[in-house]
């Protein structure tokens, strides 16, 4: 095992165990049919997965691409879903768009997500 594998299975350790219960909804929207000009309905599926909110560091804020507001979610692999830009997490009941996702990975695995959130 790598150090940077270890390092992985630590954090999803401790995420594991001290993490916060986090729901996570992806919304899909209908189809929209050329015919008639009719939207069907669309689908909701909520997940759910332990995880870490911690904020950016003020070297990581640049105002533009990460916001001082913007929050960032150490997510446990779930077990149904991937996360994917554009689905929400609630965090002490507030909900964040999810606007970037990156996947730790470890022997080809992915293990632990770090989200970028925005109210």
């Amino acid at each position: 095992m790598s150090f940077s594998t270890n390092m992985i299975a630590t954090a999803r350790r401790l995420i594991q165990k001290y993490g916060e219960n986090i729901t996570l909804q992806r919304v899909v929207e209908g189809a929209y049919d050329v015919s008639d000009g009719s939207v069907s309905s669309g689908t909701t599926t909520n997940y759910s997965a332990k995880g870490h909110p911690a904020e950016y560091s003020n070297d990581e804020v640049d105002g533009k691409s990460i916001r001082k507001s913007d929050v960032k979610l150490w997510l446990e692999k779930p077990t149904t879903q991937v996360p994917t830009v554009g689905d929400t997490a609630t965090l002490n009941s507030k909900t964040y768009k999810i606007i970037n996702v990156d996947h730790l990975r470890a022997q080809g695995v992915d293990v632990v997500y770090i989200l970028q959130c925005r109210i």
